[in-house]
C-alpha cells in the first residue's frame, strides 16, 4: 500500500515537472522616438535610457515589456482616456496632465531643462537671464507638448516656436531664425557631441526644471492597475541597486553625478 502511494506521489511529481513553466505577462508600453539618450532609434530598433530602464523594472516586477516607439504627440495621445494603450513614456507631471493620466508614484529620472541661445546672440546683447519671466515677450522654440514647468508653461507673455523635435529647435537657434530654445541639459549634450558643428554655437542661458520624468498610465485601460503594481515594485528594487546608477552612466556619461537624476 504504501509502495503504491509513493509510486502515485512520484507520477504527479513528473506531471508537475512536465508543465510548461508560467509566461510573464508582457506589456506594450509606448515610448517616443526622437528623445536620445533617452529615447531613440538605433539600427532600426529602441535604444536609449528610458526603454533600458523600463524593461528593467518590469523584468524585476514579474512582467515583460513590449516596447513600441511612435511621435511624442501620438504617445500621449494614445494613452488619453479615449485612447487604446496603456502607457506612455517620457512625461513630466503637471496638474493638467494629472486630470488625463495616472502617474506611478517611482519616476524614471530627472530632467534638468534649459534655455539655450546663440553665443553671438550673447555678444550682441549684454543682458544675463537670471529668471524665467526675462523671456517675456522672446520666441522660444520647443518640440510641440513638452513641459518645461509651471512657471515657463503659464507664463502666456513667453513666445513660443513649436517645433518637431528638438533638433530642429536648435538649428532654428543656430540660423538666427529663433533667438531662444527650451531643452533638456541630456538631450542637448547629446546633440551638441553629435554635431560638433553646434558646439561654437549654442550656449545654455537659464535654468527652467529640474523635474521627475515619468512612464505615465492610462485612466481607463484594463491593465493599467497591473502595470502600475509591477512596474512600482520592479522600479523601487531597481532603484535600490547598482544596476539604476550603471544605466545612468551609460547613457548620460561616466562621470556625470548621477544623484541628481535619482
Amino acid at each position: 500500500m504504501l509502495n503504491v502511494k509513493r509510486h502515485g506521489t512520484m507520477i504527479a511529481m513528473a506531471l508537475f515537472l512536465a508543465l510548461p513553466a508560467q509566461a510573464k505577462k508582457s506589456f506594450r508600453i509606448l515610448v517616443e522616438d526622437n528623445w536620445p539618450p533617452y529615447a531613440y532609434v538605433k539600427d532600426n530598433q529602441p535604444a536609449g535610457l528610458t526603454i533600458d530602464l523600463i524593461k528593467a523594472a518590469l523584468r524585476l516586477g514579474g512582467a515583460d515589456a513590449k516596447i513600441q516607439q511612435v511621435t511624442y504627440l501620438r504617445c500621449m495621445a494614445l494613452t488619453e482616456p479615449e485612447g487604446k494603450e496603456v502607457a506612455c513614456a517620457n512625461t513630466a507631471r503637471n496638474a493638467d496632465l494629472e486630470l488625463k493620466y495616472t502617474f506611478p508614484t517611482s519616476f524614471l529620472f530627472r530632467s534638468r531643462g534649459l534655455i539655450v541661445t546663440s553665443r553671438d546672440f550673447i555678444k550682441a546683447n549684454h543682458k544675463k537671464f537670471k529668471k524665467v519671466s526675462d523671456l517675456e515677450y522672446k520666441m522660444v522654440a520647443l518640440p510641440s507638448g513638452f513641459t518645461f514647468g509651471k512657471e515657463f508653461d503659464q507664463n502666456t507673455r513667453i513666445l513660443r516656436y513649436y517645433t518637431v523635435n528638438d533638433m530642429t529647435s536648435l538649428r532654428l537657434v543656430e540660423s538666427g531664425r529663433v533667438k531662444f530654445a527650451a531643452i533638456d541639459e541630456m538631450v542637448l549634450y547629446y546633440y551638441l557631441n553629435h554635431h560638433p558643428e553646434l558646439k561654437d554655437v549654442i550656449t545654455p542661458v537659464l535654468e527652467l526644471t529640474n523635474e521627475p520624468i515619468y512612464m505615465q498610465l492610462s485612466k481607463t485601460h484594463a491593465d493599467s492597475l497591473e502595470l502600475q503594481d509591477k512596474f512600482e515594485r520592479g522600479m523601487v528594487a531597481l532603484k535600490a541597486s547598482p544596476e539604476y546608477d550603471h544605466m545612468l552612466q551609460k547613457y548620460l556619461g561616466k562621470d556625470i553625478p548621477v544623484a541628481k537624476f535619482k
